[in-house]
């Protein structure tokens, strides 16, 4: 067997025989999941609370034995945004100590989301970190009560990173992007399993990143799981089958088994992944995480819904969706939510964030467990006509009708066009298919019609020609968004298209762009 790594057969038993017994540790975890959810967020809470009294904001928000009861600490703590924490965050930067935890902030995580506003810094501790870490254990775990005969540890994996960005302005605290972070903790007898070396993989120019891997994993036949975002990890693969002449990347990795993904959504990426990896056995599995936590993790193999991790250093609580986009900042704790709600999410975690408002729409597939799918962002929706569009339904939608026509988008964004004199509003969708374009007209109409059953709302405004027309569909040329990005400093795998927006300035943007061609 050729892996490839510094070690000899024994060693490697003997660490596969370690790391098994390690997961057994989580796949016992993941089942009090099942079984005592609301205890593990009770722990969560008090460990926050009492673990954080003599800190800046637990002494000005009087953390105590008493606000370790949801109701209390719901009372006393109210909720922010990141620009409602910049206060606590300025004194971090000054290198106060003891502000938002006891821990020191070495490091900051940078979260730029799509291309509005400025960059986020979040920041991180060494319990954050470990919380993370926890969260790709409880991934590892969840692969491995599904597949028993994982060579995680007996042969290489690839992990593709974001990026280390140098050290923020005056300070020596240095940047990075979450999943580089991550990397930079594995512990270093177990990085010879790892595939590039820690420099590489978490180069901040994803351009350069994929050139250097490429021929570098191109030679590795004893790849076994692969990890990173559905973009990136697909330039990439595209570029290694260029290298090496394969029909598919079985034929350039015969024993891989698994690919770990997350940061975007992976429908649009399947059909796609399908033909690089054509086997029923290789897995797919579907993680949730971000610069603020590791949130969820697929623990089903047959349903796309993730499980909440409750025992991660994060505790929660959620606003109803409704409420929050009629300005109610009234939140709920997880005991309370319930099924096919749609809830904006609160989190408190590890690192110092406290009734944080992420930016994320969940709706819960599940209560016994507390199983969630991502519906969208806060701010990315449309709702000009009084449609109320959400992420969820575009994406129902859009699947459906590239299924219908055998066609794959690699991305889109969409804007309200409003009502002028003598034409009715409409949304305008640009969108950038990979490979074949099919008739414009019939999959605008097909399109809309499919929107029209994802959406009631929608229907509604659309039922003859009402409120709105049917939507229009600009097509880009291949490799549009991620140029536009790219020359708006947005690159890496935290840099996304606006999927949804209230707005016309991305579309804009996008038009000035899209005519300079």
């Amino acid at each position: 067997m050729n892996v490839n790594v510094p070690y000899t057969m024994g060693v490697i038993n003997w660490i596969n025989h370690l790391f098994k017994i390690h997961l057994k540790k989580y796949e016992t975890e993941l089942r009090w999941h099942y079984d005592h959810p609301e205890a593990l967020q009770a722990k969560t809470l008090q460990e926050l609370v009492l673990g954080n009294r003599s800190t800046r904001f637990g002494e000005d928000h009087r953390f105590s034995a008493e606000l370790t009861q949801p109701a209390a600490f719901a009372t006393q703590v109210p909720l922010r945004t990141y620009d409602e924490l910049k206060p606590y965050l300025t004194r971090i930067l000054q290198s106060e100590n003891q502000v938002l935890t006891t821990q020191k902030v070495h490091i900051l995580a940078k979260t730029s989301g799509t291309t509005s506003g400025e960059s986020k810094y979040i920041p991180v501790t060494r319990d954050h970190v470990l919380s993370c870490q926890k969260g790709s254990w409880f991934t590892l775990a969840s692969l491995h009560m599904h597949r028993h005969d994982l060579q995680i540890f007996a042969r290489k994996n690839m992990l593709i990173g974001g990026g280390v960005h140098g050290t923020y302005p005056g300070t020596n605290l240095q940047i990075a992007d979450i999943s580089a972070i991550m990397i930079r903790s594995i512990p270093f007898f177990l990085r010879p399993f790892y595939i590039p070396d820690v420099y590489t993989a978490t180069l901040p120019n994803y351009e350069e990143k994929i050139r250097i891997i490429a021929p570098l994993v191109a030679k590795e036949s004893g790849m076994t799981m692969l990890g990173g975002v559905p973009t990136w990890n697909l330039a990439l693969y595209q570029q290694i089958l260029a290298i090496t002449g394969a029909e598919n990347l079985f034929e350039v990795w015969p024993n891989a088994q698994a690919y770990v993904h997350g940061g975007v959504n992976f429908e649009p990426y399947r059909q796609h992944y399908a033909e690089l990896f054509p086997s029923k056995d290789f897995l797919y599995h579907d993680i949730y995480n971000a610069s603020e936590g590791y949130f969820a993790v697929q623990d089903q193999l047959d349903k796309d819904d993730l499980l909440l991790l409750l025992n991660n250093g994060i505790y929660y609580e959620f606003i109803p969706f409704a409420a929050y986009q009629d300005g109610s900042r009234a939140a709920i704790p997880l005991a309370e939510v319930q099924k096919d709600r749609l809830y904006a999410m609160v989190i408190s975690n590890s690192g110092g964030l406290y009734r944080y408002l992420l930016g994320d729409v969940v709706s819960f597939t599940s209560v016994h467990p507390y199983r969630i799918k991502i519906a969208g962002r806060t701010q990315e929706y449309i709702n000009a006509f009084g449609e109320d569009l959400l992420f969820d339904n575009v994406q129902q939608a859009l699947l459906a009708t590239c299924a219908q026509f055998g066609v794959t988008v690699h991305d889109y964004t969409i804007a309200p066009y409003y009502i002028k004199v003598g034409n009715l509003g409409r949304h305008q969708w640009f969108v950038e298919f990979a490979g074949v374009v099919p008739p414009i007209a019939a999959f605008s109409r097909v399109l809309d019609e499919a929107l029209q059953r994802a959406n009631y709302n929608y229907a509604q405004k659309r039922s003859n020609d009402f409120a709105i027309s049917q939507l229009e569909l600009i097509v880009l040329p291949e490799g549009f968004f991620p140029r536009w990005l790219r020359e708006r400093g947005k690159v890496g795998g935290q840099a996304k298209v606006p999927k949804l927006a209230n707005h016309r300035r991305f579309a804009e943007d996008i038009l000035r762009a899209f005519l300079e061609i």
